[in-house]
């Protein structure tokens, strides 16, 4: 011990005062911040009497020595502001799957995306001119005519563009050929619900004079009264041996107040984790090699650790992604609690499935780990992973979060299709292709958060650059978006 702490000690000692054991501890670690003659002085006039507890330091130089070192000043120094949690979980897949098997499942699938999707197209105000595919009337070459189905099939051709629709009463082709329905007819996902108005020329061809998916409509979002926020981030595999530790945990220091912003940080309530929370085992050839952690549950029992330090008061919601073990079709339940059972056992913490919808301060927000986002990209030219959104756009106008069926993102044969877009989001929130993205669209906030991984080599042979360690911090009162990156820091 420093000779001038143990000469404070033996001092007060020798005035008639006895130390507790805190606060001999307490006297023992702070730093020469104030002299004995003012500690003397200063426990007289706080008329304290014979025993020295820590909490009689603390009231007589709150200011000099509330950088002690003590965890527990410093929490009281990053104290939130009192801000009552306002938050519902509106819809989890978890406890609602029901798969069916064979034919039956995947009739029971689509009529279910058909009755969804057909249900919001009526809300447009033109829907009562919607005829049934086996109603149309051929022989009509002078009028236009509108139906809406699901894309069975697309044939791009270098001077028109063919689809097949099926509205469950029949099945139709019909043709683009002018420059403006050939553009948005290439733009269309397979088996998502389009409306098109059509004609019918004299060789019995049905042409496009225009093609439209369901959309959501141009909306004011929903706000918060107070100034609150929300932190969106996704991708942390944790095991892979390109984790971030150091960003990330510069990232938990951050929340607890310890890396600036302190103006924002004492008001973040919610953190919202998109997915592939560990990098996992076996999720791709050779993965082993790229693995800093081969035990599974090693790996989230690393993730919990930086769970565990996150402050109390700031709600926590944790959805699985494709390298999560849970199952690989959509939707995904909850991660099992065999592997996160501490998480399970955390008040502040919530294990939700893929896809969920949150309600944050009266704020809609549809949360989904973005699997689908390799398809579209896939299927739909002039798409690029550097900017996610633009996939995103085309999710909510389908008002689908994985239309194309039987690509690289399985989805569930289910008595009902759990992936409509049945509700409009003031924020919709993915992750997956690990590039930061924030955009707007008729009044939704998009935001693809990130990663905390860095460049794997398959990333690298297929081109892709990642953005890891960049935050979305979100202010639900204004639904201003601020980027902290956690590299650079």
């Amino acid at each position: 011990m420093h000779q001038k702490k143990v000469k404070l000690i033996i001092e007060a000692l020798a005035n008639g005062y006895q130390l507790d054991p805190e606060a001999f501890n307490f006297l023992s670690k702070y730093d020469e911040k104030i002299s004995i003659k003012e500690l003397l002085i200063k426990l007289n006039q706080n008329n304290i009497q014979n025993i020295i507890t820590k909490q009689d330091l603390i009231r007589a130089f709150p200011s000099n020595l509330k950088d002690v070192g003590s965890t527990q000043l410093q929490a009281q120094k990053i104290l939130p502001k009192p801000i009552k949690f306002e938050y519902k979980i509106i819809k989890d897949p978890t406890n609602n799957i029901f798969p069916i098997t064979g034919i039956r499942g995947f009739k029971n699938l689509f009529r279910s995306r058909f009755e969804k999707l057909l249900k919001i197209v009526k809300e447009r105000p033109d829907s009562y001119q919607i005829k049934q595919i086996s109603n149309l009337k051929k022989d009509d070459y002078k009028n236009f005519q509108k139906i809406a189905g699901l894309v069975m099939d697309k044939k791009i051709k270098r001077s028109y563009v063919v689809l097949t629709l099926d509205d469950m009463s029949g099945k139709i082709k019909i043709i683009a050929l002018d420059r403006n329905s050939k553009k948005n007819a290439i733009k269309i996902c397979l088996d998502q619900l389009v409306i098109v108005d059509l004609k019918f020329s004299k060789k019995g061809l049905a042409i496009i004079r225009d093609i439209y998916s369901p959309d959501i409509p141009e909306h004011l979002p929903n706000r918060s009264e107070n100034e609150v926020y929300a932190i969106f981030t996704s991708d942390t595999h944790v095991g892979s041996n390109t984790f971030l530790f150091d960003a990330f945990n510069k990232f938990i220091l951050w929340l607890n107040g310890k890396n600036g912003d302190n103006s924002i940080v004492n008001k973040v309530r919610y953190l919202i984790i998109a997915g592939d929370i560990v990098d996992g085992i076996g999720i791709y050839p050779n993965q082993d090699k790229e693995l800093s952690e081969v035990n599974i549950y090693e790996q989230y029992k690393k993730f919990i650790e930086f769970i565990k330090q996150i402050p109390k008061h700031i709600k926590i919601f944790i959805i699985p992604g494709n390298h999560d073990p849970v199952r690989q079709a959509l939707p995904q339940p909850a991660i099992p609690d065999k592997y996160v059972i501490d998480l399970y056992n955390m008040e502040n913490v919530s294990m939700l499935g893929n896809p969920t919808y949150l309600s944050l301060q009266g704020i809609n927000i549809l949360v989904c780990h973005g699997r689908s986002l390799d398809d579209i990209h896939a299927k739909i030219p002039g798409l690029t992973f550097s900017n996610p959104t633009s996939a995103m756009k085309i999710l909510l106008k389908a008002r689908h979060l994985a239309p194309i069926y039987g690509e690289r993102t399985p989805i569930a044969q289910e008595q009902e299709d759990h992936l409509v877009i049945e509700q409009v989001p003031d924020i919709f929130h993915l992750g997956h292709v690990h590039t930061v993205d924030i955009d707007n669209y008729r009044g939704t906030l998009l935001i693809n958060s990130g990663t905390w991984q860095g460049q794997t080599s398959y990333q690298l042979n297929m081109g892709l650059t990642p953005t890891p360690g960049i935050v979305p911090i979100v202010n639900l009162k204004t639904l201003e978006v601020k980027l902290k990156n956690f590299i650079d820091l």
